[in-house]
């Protein structure tokens, strides 16, 4: 994100004099940086790993107690993300697009933590946001937040009452009748949306993209990886098809995995 802050920020840094870091200004900077380096360290990559072994282990539980890859939800989610997949493999890149959702992100959040907009620009060269507001949510949101993906949960929301999203409905194409079942449609496309914001997630972050180093490169990327992969547990949470399992069953599994890694770390270090 390229805020008006942010671009006097980088002015001064590529013309401080000799001295500078003396300033005060300079020294909250590079405490703030420290700290937020010490809290991915300390707090958010041990939360990461447990994280990722409870997802895991869901996952695991899901294949193999309750045929979750049989699954319609886990079917469609798959071929949505498979049709991404082809399509980035062919060439497809509409870079246009994720810029508008980056952007977008940073706009709204922006607005949120009740900052004033300027300007903001989107082509496929790149993308801006001026706004007199900025922190850690601000400029990380669009890796924390699947922008496209919202936006088709919020239409099939909306849809959903008015319309029966199980049912399956006829619809007539020339001289053919098919029956499609909206739910269907939404798992495809939250799996081709989700894979989309991945991929872009993931080629930003090995582009080292501005938002990351502002609050530190390790930090960011330990706050992607946690948000996102509490995302994942949502989504395969709404799309389980054991009715006993829920946020509460999942919050069990961490506590305990935690508790693990937490005696781990201990006998290791004392």
């Amino acid at each position: 994100m390229s805020t008006a802050n942010l671009r006097r920020h980088l002015h001064e840094t590529r013309n401080r004099p000799v001295g500078i870091n003396n300033r005060q200004d300079v020294k909250k900077d590079r405490f703030l940086l420290l700290t937020k380096h010490w809290i991915g360290v300390a707090l958010l990559a041990p939360a990461c790993l447990v994280t990722a072994i409870t997802l895991i282990m869901m996952l695991w539980r899901a294949v193999t107690r309750m045929g979750f890859l049989r699954s319609e939800e886990f079917v469609f989610f798959t071929f949505g993300g498979a049709v991404w997949g082809l399509a980035y493999l062919a060439g497809l890149r509409p870079v246009t697009a994720y810029v508008f959702g980056h952007e977008f992100s940073h706009l709204v959040t922006a607005r949120i933590f009740g900052g004033r907009i300027f300007d903001w620009k989107v082509s496929a060269q790149g993308g801006y946001v001026e706004t007199d507001k900025s922190n850690t949510l601000i400029t990380l949101a669009p890796y924390l937040i699947p922008f496209y993906t919202l936006l088709i949960l919020l239409a099939f929301g909306i849809a959903g009452l008015v319309l029966d999203m199980q049912e399956a409905h006829a619809v007539s194409i020339w001289q053919w009748t098919v029956h499609l079942k909206p739910t269907r449609f939404l798992y495809a496309l939250v799996g081709l949306t989700w894979f989309f914001h991945a991929t872009y997630t993931v080629k930003t972050v090995i582009a080292e993209q501005g938002d990351l180093k502002r609050n530190g490169e390790f930090f960011s990327m330990m706050l992607i990886f946690l948000i996102n992969a509490f995302l994942l547990i949502a989504l395969f949470l709404a799309a389980s098809p054991a009715p006993g399992l829920g946020f509460a069953e999942v919050a069990r599994c961490w506590w305990s995995v935690a508790s693990g890694v937490i005696g781990w770390i201990w006998h290791l270090v004392f």
